[in-house]
């Protein structure tokens, strides 16, 4: 796992909002060796989800893998469900990353960009049997009460819907970032139902959230927007 990972999990548990519900303690431990231990924890957890079912994981299974006892594990993580739920966001993130670099002036119009997303968004899962473990799949970690989960997905709706507007003139649509949301909730289930029936996101499933998302969006939305002056 990449330090610049690790430089993300430190954010996500010290200095986050999310890290007082993983670890609400007063155990922070950002030395060396407590990074170390933190990312061999969150390595052996992503392993064991490869060929095991997430809900079948304890956290007495990943401190075995990782070779730390459980004492010290607590100090990280409270519970195996912290462990998964931090990957979840981690992964959240290498998604966003990816999908960044994405930029909209390479395609004619606003649907092309929109489809690359879309399936950009696919193989980056598909890549990873954690990734769409961890978004799709059973007995996963939710991030419960504080909706976190709205937060991550605003914030690649946000991403998306702001790199439109840099590019198009899309003064006429207020609603640009709702039907946005709306749009990229579609995508979600497509691929969540694609995983469900087939344990992978399928091209003709992949085929069908772009189908599905254009659609949508093309009611509210003229074929061709005019770009910023």
């Amino acid at each position: 796992m990449p330090h610049k990972k690790d430089d993300l999990i430190q954010d996500i548990l010290v200095d986050s909002e999310l890290a007082k519900i993983l670890v609400p303690n007063k155990f922070k431990h950002t030395s060396k060796q407590g990074r170390v231990r933190r990312q061999k924890l969150l390595m052996s957890a992503q392993k064991l989800s490869e060929f095991r079912d997430i809900g079948d994981i304890s956290l007495a299974d990943v401190c075995e893998d990782a070779g730390i006892p459980r004492a010290s594990a607590y100090h990280f993580f409270p519970n195996v469900e912290s462990i998964f739920l931090a990957l979840r966001f981690l992964n959240f993130i290498e998604t966003l990353h990816i999908l960044e670099k994405i930029s909209v002036s390479d395609f004619n119009q606003w649907d092309g960009y929109i489809e690359k997303i879309i399936r950009e968004s696919a193989v980056t899962f598909n890549k990873d049997l954690t990734k769409n473990k961890l978004m799709y799949g059973c007995n996963t970690p939710d991030f419960d009460s504080v909706d976190y989960e709205q937060k991550v997905d605003v914030s690649m709706v946000n991403m998306i819907t702001d790199r439109l507007t840099s590019h198009y003139d899309a003064s006429n649509y207020p609603e640009l970032h709702s039907k946005v949301f709306i749009a990229y909730s579609l995508a979600h289930s497509v691929f969540s139902l694609s995983y469900r029936q087939h344990g992978v996101i399928t091209s003709e499933m992949i085929d069908e959230a772009v189908t599905a998302c254009i659609s949508y969006l093309r009611t509210y939305l003229p074929q061709k927007l005019p770009k910023n002056k």
